[in-house]
């Protein structure tokens, strides 16, 4: 099987990493944190004489604070071909590594899943038809995929009811039902006035004698072929389905790289799935990234995403208010560790603000906005050019810190980032800052997923949102080792 960097094609992008030594007086010295100068001598050494040399001139009098690992004040002119200028640097060339990609998707199996669309198939067959697809897509080959659904029973539920005491927390038996919500998919359960709109009543569930549909006028002729209809005693707990962060953190497809035996196995497991039951999207979405951190905390050289895939607004479970949702996932992005949230939502137009609910979850899980489908439109491809897009904004952010040669260490001090778009042009560096909150909206840049300057060893180079934003778009991206890390110019 090819390796990652092969294996996930970004669009007219290549990527390559170029390990340097500055040579000195010794053939291999880099100065560290005194004056920054850097004596170039021997092969690929430039023929300028000062302590570094390149396009522009350089005053450096040690490592600026957002430095990895210094600590004095410094400052740069130059025109941004990189602290020293390539001319002072030469060495190996390595193929640079992406960052391995897990995703973990939370499925929703609700029953609206089994409503017909316009052709005739059901939003279950047209979103698994899509998943199905990404999961044989060569282009997903060797990323991680994991999979569970929502919802889940929650086992100690009675399997029935005749009183709302029986029911505990997953009450209101389904008794009594608020009037003016029924018989709409979102019909309401209650057990007193209280518990329904400030206008509307609580009132008692009926079935009808003749043809057992439900109802809700007790005593009343029943509108469809007659009968009466009379008042139910014995019914099901109102919210059967699991709120418990555990149930869903435990995938019913552990996450592993694809390939055909394990799209095969996923196939399987959502051959086996039948849409029923609510809508608990609270503890669906604390499960998914309870297991995207535990999957994340065991292989900490990987980006694993949670990816809640949804065709309803919340029914079960608490917080059910987008604002609460958000919350949940801005959890995961600001947990270690990080995990972003994205978010595919299937509604028949904007049913009660969906897509204000689906785009707060994923503000709040640091993707911006959800992939918002229509019922109107083609789901199938929707759904898959969503998951083809969740899949390529995430391959663009992060790269693995290079390995030094054998017998080498890596120097943090002395790595840059730099960029060609993809219509050609002049390479740009991209300035390192400390960490995600020293990101500049427009301008970017890069940290590394530990600091070093704590004495911890990073794993991975991250891009701050504005450059990842442009590497998405394509281009070369190169990683360079062996001359002082740029930083952004004092103002």
């Amino acid at each position: 099987m090819e390796n990652r960097s092969t294996m996930v094609a970004l669009a007219a992008t290549g990527i390559c990493a170029i390990f340097a030594a500055c040579g000195g007086a010794d053939g291999g010295s880099v100065a560290g944190g005194g004056t920054g100068g850097v004596a170039a001598t021997g092969a690929g050494a430039g023929s300028g004489t000062s302590s570094e040399t390149g396009s522009g001139t350089s005053s450096e009098t040690g490592y600026g604070p957002d430095e990895p690992g210094g600590t004095n004040a410094g400052n740069s002119t130059g025109t941004g071909d990189g602290a020293g200028g390539d001319a002072s640097c030469a060495g190996e060339s390595s193929t640079a590594e992406i960052v391995p990609l897990d995703l973990y998707i939370m499925l929703d199996a609700s029953g609206s899943m089994d409503e017909r669309l316009a052709g005739g198939v059901t939003k279950w067959d047209a979103v698994t038809e899509a998943l199905e697809a990404f999961f044989t897509d060569s282009q997903s080959e060797g990323i991680g995929v994991g999979l569970q659904y929502f919802p889940l029973p929650d086992d100690d539920v009675p399997r029935s009811c005749t009183t709302n005491a029986q029911c505990g927390d997953n009450g209101p038996c389904a008794l009594r039902v608020c009037r003016d919500t029924f018989p709409t998919r979102m019909a309401e359960y209650c057990a007193t006035d209280a518990d329904c709109s400030e206008s509307d009543a609580c009132v008692d569930l009926g079935v009808c004698s003749r043809n057992g549909d439900l109802c809700a006028d007790v005593g009343a002729t029943c509108a469809n072929r007659g009968g009466t209809c009379m008042r139910v005693t014995r019914s099901s707990c109102a919210n059967p389905d699991s709120c418990v962060t555990e149930d869903y953190a435990t995938p019913a497809v552990s996450i592993e790289p694809l390939d055909a035996a394990r799209a095969e196995v996923l196939v399987r497991s959502i051959a086996r799935t039948d849409p029923v039951g609510g809508t608990p999207t609270a503890g669906a979405l604390s499960g998914a990234l309870a297991q995207a951190r535990a999957h994340a905390e065991a292989n900490p050289t990987h980006r694993v995403v949670a990816v809640l895939a949804t065709d309803g607004m919340p029914t079960e479970c608490k917080p059910k208010d987008a604002d609460g949702l958000a919350a949940l996932a801005a959890e995961g992005v600001s947990g270690t560790p990080s995990i972003s949230t994205f978010v595919i939502g299937v509604f028949d137009g904007n049913d009660d603000g969906a897509q204000a609910t689906m785009d707060r979850i994923a503000e709040g899980g640091g993707t911006e906005s959800a992939f918002f489908i229509d019922t109107n439109e083609d789901v199938t491809q929707a759904f898959l050019d969503a998951l083809s897009a969740i899949r390529g904004k995430s391959l663009a952010c992060e790269y693995q810190v290079p390995a030094p040669s054998a017998g080498q260490t890596l120097d943090y001090d002395t790595l840059n980032v730099q960029h060609t778009s993809p219509n050609g042009g002049a390479e740009s560096t991209i300035f390192y800052v400390a960490d995600e909150a020293s990101c500049d909206a427009a301008a970017g840049g890069w940290y590394y997923d530990v600091d070093p300057a704590t004495g911890g060893a990073p794993t991975k180079i991250v891009m701050c949102p504005a450059t990842c934003t442009r590497f998405q778009e394509g281009g070369q991206v190169q990683l360079r080792v062996g001359c002082k890390t740029e930083i952004p110019p004092v103002n």
